[in-house]
């Protein structure tokens, strides 16, 4: 049998070994080599010792060849661990070289304990979630004994930098997952049992490439080697990728500050994405609590919400208005208050303390929400939703599944919450919200553009929820996942306040309720949502005595409609209708049957109204009437109105008629002032008209008496005539009028007309009088006198000392 040659070239028996494989010895008697006793010499015991040589440089081949088998079964035992060590993550930027191999296996504990053996797995490759919100690990960890596994969290090279993720974190993990709050890993907040917190007891050993331990503890390592980013946070957790490895406890920290586990029992990767926001506020409203319950105080669901709802921005005084928020990145943090306040787990699909929300809104976390009026009054304060104040019977907080952004396929978080909010009087608002009342709703994660979020210095590991802008008023409060160059970003709505109504379909100035005959339903539209609960109660008197109907009232996106048990009542057929509340009276109203709801009181002009009328000029119209008449169930009150001639006589009354009767109008006051001939007129009333024609005639006593110095010389006529006696008559007189002046008469008369005399003044310029007044103009030929006794002047005037 021939032995393997050692990779030294050395044989661990002590002989050297030729280039052909055979073994050159050295004499044990004589010392010289190669020395050999020919056949047939020597003694006996010469040759007894020979072999036994022989025999022994057998036995010694063999020893050597189970040394190698030996050797080379210990490098495959030791070869995973070396592995891990020089791949992946192992190498590290900078140009380090690997260093060799921890071997962990077979190294004994103090007082001589096997060193511990682990098991596990992961579900996964990789692990994708958002950063803030928790994330679950699924896996298979297990350990011998009472041993301890471990879940290493970070330590690794960055695959693109070359440089160190810049955090690692140990945790004692077993069983088949854990959730990972990544807005409280690596701080003192941590959610699981992490190595750097002081309570939990961890058998850790860091070494260095040398195989030096350098720390026992995370503590030590962060003082250690503070490359590696175990020296604690300077801000939470951000969006990268994170090495996830099972392992012992053993580490390798390596110059450029990754840390590699000696032994691996499973490996994995964490992505961490950045978290979004949805610029989109959803509004509707719902019903109050008592009415989607029915007053028994039972939890309610998202679902229960909208069912009895409406996707509406008008939330009705008294109901709740919904207010629906999507984002991630905030979640963590709303757990860890979740967790303070006992609530248990946030999960899609829950109710819980709206203080939780509150607590997050308080926080220096860069998280606002602000719902404030819009509309105060002149010199009055706005109203403002005050949720920290607010009762949990007035505010309710929903968590659901997100429905835009997308999330990590490992990220076990809601991805909306939903605040339900009560506008009854004394509800969260800092004043009571009123009818007619506009909100402003916005969310937003604040920013400020050059500025970062940052864990308070000097503690390690730092304080969750203590940033540097919480001790500096100079800093504003700041979103954790917003780089440096990120600003403020945010997402508005609005709501208004209506009051709480039924407006009914059809109804009179004196509130009665009108339904066509053979129609029974009372229709309308209303703010009331349809959970609420409402009854009518119609009662209606006949000859065998009354009959009662009793409907719920339907609502329907805002209409609502009640059977009125009247389908075979005739018009004008009365009833007493009584809305209902529950046993609370709510309205009380008489109900009218009408053969036209839409038009129930109507005047119409009947063939009794005048349609052609002749009368005298200057005559009366009184035998020009109008005969109104009411088609409805209603009594009426309408304008009637009669024009003549376009315009030129117009006359307007109100008439009242009742139903079902008629009024005969007449115009006796006004008289037809009109030259004779035909006029057209229209008399109207509540829309419907009657066009007729008015014919005037000429009044034969009358003789029309034209203006002297007319047209055409002096003429008289009959009133619509020419050529007549009058006109003459009055003509004569004119003219004996005119020559009645006696011929010793003073030379200041002035015949009529104006035309023949000479007048006194005739030879002065036209812009000079006597006296130097100005010159008179008159409009007929009457001249001036002077009057110095007692003169009977008729039909004279006394001008500028002149009688006229």
């Amino acid at each position: 049998m021939t032995s393997r040659s050692s990779p030294n070239g050395a044989d661990r028996s002590g002989r050297t070994t030729t280039a052909d494989g055979r073994s050159g010895r050295t004499d044990l008697d004589t010392g010289r080599a190669g020395s050999h006793t020919k056949p047939g010499e020597g003694n006996a015991e010469r040759d007894m010792e020979a072999t036994l040589r022989a025999r022994l440089s057998d036995l010694g081949v063999v020893l050597v060849a189970i040394a190698v088998l030996l050797s080379f079964l210990s490098a495959a035992a030791t070869g995973p661990a070396s592995a891990t060590l020089m791949g992946g993550d192992a190498a590290t930027g900078g140009g380090d070289e690997v260093a060799p191999a921890i071997a962990a296996d077979d190294e004994a504990e103090p007082g001589g304990a096997a060193r511990r053996e682990i098991s596990g797995s992961f579900s996964r490759p990789t692990y994708t979630g958002t950063a803030g919100d928790p994330v679950e690990i699924r896996h298979v960890i297990g350990a011998s004994g009472n041993d301890s596994a471990y879940l290493l969290i970070g330590g690794n090279r960055l695959t693109d930098s070359g440089g160190t993720v810049g955090f690692v974190d140990v945790v004692k993990a077993s069983g088949g997952s854990t959730t990972i709050n990544t807005r409280l890993l690596g701080t003192n907040e941590s959610n699981v049992e992490s190595c750097s917190d002081p309570a939990t007891n961890c058998d850790l050993e860091f070494r260095n490439g040398d195989g030096d331990v350098i720390a026992k503890s995370l503590a030590e390592l962060s003082g250690a080697a503070g490359a590696t980013g175990a020296s604690g946070l300077a801000r939470p957790l951000a969006p990268q990728r994170y090495r996830l490895a099972v392992t012992n406890g053993t580490f390798i920290v390596r110059n450029s500050g990754a840390v590699d586990p000696v032994k691996v029992a499973a490996e994995s990767d964490l992505v961490l994405e950045s978290p979004t926001f949805h610029d989109d506020v959803e509004v509707f409203t719902t019903a109050d609590s008592d009415v989607i319950t029915d007053g028994e105080g039972e939890t309610e669901s998202l679902g229960a919400l909208r069912e009895n709802g409406l996707e509406r921005t008008a939330v009705t005084k008294g109901d709740r208005v919904v207010l629906g928020f999507e984002s991630t990145g905030i979640w963590g943090a709303l757990s860890y208050f979740a967790e303070r306040r006992s609530t248990g787990a946030i999960e899609p699909g829950t109710q819980i303390d709206h203080r939780v929300l509150s607590d997050l809104l308080e926080a220096e976390e860069g998280v606002s929400l602000r719902i404030r009026q819009t509309n105060p009054g002149r010199n009055e304060r706005g109203a403002e939703f005050d949720l920290a104040n607010a009762d949990p019977k007035d505010v309710t907080l929903y968590l659901a599944e997100g429905e835009t952004l997308e999330r990590g396929e490992s990220d076990r978080a809601p991805g909306r919450f939903y605040l339900a909010i009560d506008t009854s009087d004394g509800g969260p608002f800092t004043d009571d919200p009123e009818p007619g009342d506009e909100f402003a709703v916005e969310f937003a994660l604040e920013g400020t553009d050059g500025e970062r979020y940052a864990f308070r210095d000097g503690q390690e590991p730092p304080a969750a929820f203590e940033p540097k802008s919480e001790a500096n008023d100079r800093v504003s409060e700041q979103y954790p996942y917003h780089e440096s160059a990120d600003g403020r970003v945010s997402t508005e709505a609005s709501f208004s306040v209506s009051e709480r109504y039924l407006r009914y379909e059809h109804v009179t100035a004196d509130r009665d309720l009108l339904i066509e005959a053979g129609n029974e339903s009372i229709t309308g539209t209303t703010s009331i949502l349809p959970a609420t609960e409402l009854s009518a109660t119609i009662v209606r008197d006949g000859d065998e005595g009354p009959s009662r109907t009793e409907s719920e009232l339907t609502i329907d996106r805002g209409n609502f409609s009640v059977d009125s048990g009247l389908a075979d009542a005739a018009p004008g057929t009365k009833a007493s209708y009584r809305l209902y509340r529950g046993q609370s009276l709510q309205d009380s109203r008489t109900v009218l049957v009408v053969s036209d709801a839409g038009d129930p009181a109507r005047l119409r002009l009947t063939n009794g109204t005048t349609t052609n009328l002749t009368v005298t000029r200057g005559e009366s119209l009184s035998n020009l009437s109008a005969t109104v008449q009411n088609i409805g169930q209603l009594q009426s009150r309408e304008r009637l109105s009669l024009d003549i001639d376009d315009g030129t006589i117009v006359e307007e009354r109100h008439v009242t008629v009742g139903p079902e009767a008629s009024k005969n109008e007449t115009f006796g006051e006004i008289n037809a002032r009109l030259e004779p001939g035909e006029y057209p007129y229209v008399l109207a009333i509540d829309g419907h008209s009657v066009n007729g024609t008015l014919t005037v005639e000429a009044d034969p006593s009358v003789t029309r008496v034209d203006d002297a110095g007319a047209d055409g010389g002096d003429s008289a006529a009959i009133d619509g005539a020419e050529g007549g006696d009058g006109g003459d008559g009055e003509g004569e007189a004119d003219e004996a009028d005119g020559d009645g002046s006696d011929d010793g008469g003073s030379d200041e008369g002035t015949s009529s007309g104006g035309g023949g005399g000479d007048a006194p003044n005739e030879e002065l310029p036209d812009d000079e009088a006597p006296d130097g007044a100005s010159p008179t103009f008159l409009p007929f030929g009457i001249g001036t006198r002077e009057t110095f006794g007692g003169t009977l002047l008729v039909g004279a005037t006394y001008l500028l000392g002149h009688w006229v």
